[in-house]
């Protein structure tokens, strides 16, 4: 029997609502509870003492320590995590997942901290990769995985996709399943709301700003409508949910099973609302109107679209293969059915002039105004990401790659300012975008935040705060009143000393 621990790091945004269950470490620890082995999950999302909690758990001197990261400020805590780890052991080997580690694995290996990477999914993969470490045997045959050796860095064959209805379910004891469960922002009247993860994998689309495509191969897995209903129903009665938020990277594909899963979910009585991650306008309007109805029966309440721009030649360049026609007549049709629509948006593209931005905003007040309960969520920052469909054209017209982790740690979807990040504006417009993602968020997203704060006296001061500050900000970007940037320094001050604070206090403590 092998000791393993596994680290999700901190993100720097993690508030009530925004802490899903963090499942990538869920579903690699799975197999191996199956068999016997000891494995330590450490969220410092809601650990506050994970410096005391990793210190103990490296006493027992385990196998290994996995590490889960994403591009951006979660790798800053990465690192700032390794950096802890190395004080107290610098031999325990350490392993880097996600999909960072994925795409660009040889220059994650290059940092000295880090032994090996697993690449693409890694239930499999770690598996025989702690396998390998226990035996002290060869990792070159081990599919799906980069490594150190004598000095240098091996990138083995890639695994393929694995069978999705071989996957266990979740190993929920290994957490406290009380910190992910949440009022939430999206759901009306919800109180107990989990994230309990996917009944599907990958999307067969090739959005140019999403990295699914490079991971996953544009290939969509189903588990079977069973598996699916069981992990709905059992987590629905085994934690006392009202709500459940399904994870699917696109749940919408197949409408046969749809009707079966909704249908199944009727049948269970759960008296629940539920909302999944991706939904596609023009998938969403294919769907019959009986389809749409026993979605609503189930308790779908709200409905995630990535509307992503109100510019027709952006979504083209984007090859997102909608119009911003679709996404005004899928909001209608949520609004015929009691849908709550909550629609995504991405400015900044390369080619992409301020005045399509305007038209993203523009498109936000029709919206609005045609379905004053549609939520509209902030206006993110494009952010090229290696692996994704538009980055070759990102780094034609200018942009200046990050080489390293702690460079990739700066690489923010919300701040603008990022030397290099967004070369074909201006700098003038570069300002203008990042005051137009704050002023969105402050409008649109930060009343619902606060709302999902499970501490009511918290809740009421947040909500105090926050509602005159999104009228206000609403004002502002209903007018076009972007450029005046002297409040939206001092957010950023406020954030930026908030958050480098944060991670300053994550430096190792011996």
């Amino acid at each position: 029997m092998s000791e393993i621990i596994l680290i999700y790091p901190r993100t720097g945004f993690d508030i009530g609502g925004a802490i899903a269950s963090p499942h990538s470490l869920l579903t690699v620890a799975a197999p191996l509870k199956a068999r016997g082995d000891c494995v330590t999950i450490i969220d410092a999302r809601v650990n506050r003492s994970w410096k005391e909690s990793l210190k103990e758990a490296i006493k027992r001197k385990p196998l290994c320590i996995g590490i889960s990261s994403m591009t951006g400020s979660q790798i800053g805590y990465s690192l700032k995590t390794m950096e802890y780890i190395r004080g107290l052991d610098k031999e325990i080997p350490v392993i880097l997942g996600g999909p960072h580690a994925t795409i660009l694995p040889e220059e994650t290996l290059r940092h000295d901290s880090i032994d090996a990477v697993v690449i693409g999914e890694g239930e499999e993969t770690f598996l025989e990769l702690v396998d390998a470490l226990t035996n002290k045997g060869d990792l070159g045959h081990i599919k799906g995985i980069g490594f150190k050796s004598q000095g240098k860095i091996i990138i083995n064959p890639t695994r393929p996709l694995l069978d999705v209805n071989t996957l266990l379910p979740t190993p929920w004891e290994l957490v406290k399943v009380e910190d992910y469960i949440h009022r939430d922002f999206y759901l009306e009247d919800s109180y107990r709301v989990l994230d309990i993860g996917q009944t599907s994998r990958g999307c067969p689309y090739n959005c140019g700003f999403c990295c699914s495509a490079s991971i996953r191969k544009r290939k969509w897995r189903g588990i079977s409508v069973d598996h699916a209903l069981e992990k709905i129903v059992s987590n629905v009665r085994r934690f006392k949910l009202d709500s459940v938020w399904i994870r699917d990277d696109n749940f919408f594909i197949n409408e046969k099973r749809i009707r079966a899963v909704c249908a199944g979910m009727v049948r269970a009585n759960l008296n629940i609302h539920w909302y999944s991650s991706g939904t596609r306008v023009d998938n969403f309007l294919a769907l019959d109107s009986s389809t749409i109805e026993l979605l609503k029966k189930s308790g779908a309440n709200v409905l995630k679209f990535g509307a992503e721009s109100g510019s027709n030649h952006i979504l083209k360049l984007m090859e997102k293969g909608i119009s911003i026609e679709q996404t005004f007549k899928a909001n209608l049709l949520a609004m015929k059915f009691g849908l709550i629509p909550a629609f995504s948006f991405i400015a900044g593209f390369p080619t992409e002039t301020f005045e399509e931005v305007r038209m993203t905003i523009e498109a936000i007040k029709k919206i609005k105004q045609d379905n004053p309960r549609a939520i509209t969520e902030s206006i993110c920052i494009y952010t090229a990401l290696p692996g994704t469909p538009l980055y070759p054209l990102a780094v034609a017209h200018g942009l200046k790659e990050p080489d390293c982790l702690e460079e990739w740690a700066q690489w923010s979807f919300h701040e603008a300012d990022i030397k290099g990040r967004n070369p074909w504006f201006s700098q003038e417009d570069q300002k203008r975008l990042g005051n137009l993602t704050y002023i969105s968020s402050l409008a649109n997203v930060v009343p619902y935040l606060s709302d999902s704060i499970d501490n009511p006296i918290l809740r009421r001061l947040a909500r105090l705060i926050s509602v005159p500050l999104s009228k206000y900000f609403q004002f502002r970007l209903n007018r076009g009143f972007y450029n005046f940037s002297l409040d939206i320094k001092f957010i950023k001050f406020i954030r930026r000393t908030f958050f480098d604070a944060d991670l300053r206090a994550t430096i190792h403590e011996t």
